[in-house]
């Protein structure tokens, strides 16, 4: 076989193993559907999703179009089983989810004054933080959202007294469910298949939290929202 054509398949094999895999080995692993499927969760497919697509055509060609022995209606070009050996490298290492994280994680214990707390909010332009009980034990997501919620259940005569509110007296009118926790090491599809699940859950997450071991009791290493998300498809899309 033509070497620059066998390079082709293997690594286009290779890379329809990996959506295999993505998908959780469905019953119709064709390459085609497996990529729009995948399209949908994970940022490098996504931003790679056209040029696999014709590659895959070009896959198609090569092997059900042969004309004989080692000629082939269609060869590929040096340069597209480079590129197609760069995507195949990114599926192999994909990107750990700590890259695209807000770090460090600024958050508070559940006796901090919550008009501390909306200080920092303004202050720092964070939406969420992290609180934690005197013991270091994960208690909740306190959101600006959650805030809002409080304080409109909470205002009397139009007036809203802080004094001796603090921060875990907002926890309870959070909504349950809208954070979760991935070790530290865990990679931008794992990242991303959160997200997703909580989207097929009809839930809305707020973030992920990466600890060491993804324990929630753990001190936080890095903290994940939809925003940031942003940040991957941006990264792939300039190394594209």
């Amino acid at each position: 076989m033509n070497d620059i054509v066998e390079q082709f398949e293997i690594t286009f094999n290779q890379i329809h193993q990996h959506l295999k895999e993505l998908n959780g080995f469905p019953k119709n692993d064709n390459f085609v559907e497996l990529l729009q499927r995948s399209k949908l969760k994970h940022s490098v497919i996504r931003i790679h999703f056209d040029q696999l697509k014709q590659y895959a055509k070009l896959r198609n060609a090569i092997v059900h179009e042969r004309i004989s022995g080692d000629y082939f209606i269609a060869t590929p070009h040096e340069d597209v089983v480079n590129a197609l050996k760069r995507i195949k490298r990114t599926l192999d290492q994909p990107p750990e989810a700590l890259e695209f994280a807000t770090r460090p994680v600024l958050f508070f214990k559940e006796d901090t004054a919550l008009s501390h707390v909306m200080e920092a909010f303004d202050q720092h332009g964070i939406s969420q933080f992290p609180i934690y009980t005197k013991e270091r034990a994960f208690s909740g997501l306190l959101t600006n959202d959650g805030i809002v919620r409080w304080l409109s259940q909470n205002h009397k005569n139009e007036r809203i007294v802080l004094e001796n509110i603090c921060a875990s007296d907002v926890l309870p009118v959070e909504k349950d469910r809208s954070v979760e926790f991935l070790k530290a090491g865990a990679t931008v599809f794992d990242l991303e298949e959160r997200f997703e699940r909580s989207l097929n859950e009809n839930r809305k997450l707020k973030a992920v939290i990466l600890t060491e071991t993804g324990n929630p009791d753990d001190m936080p290493m890095g903290i994940v929202t939809t925003w940031d998300l942003i940040k991957v498809d941006r990264r792939e899309s300039e190394e594209d």
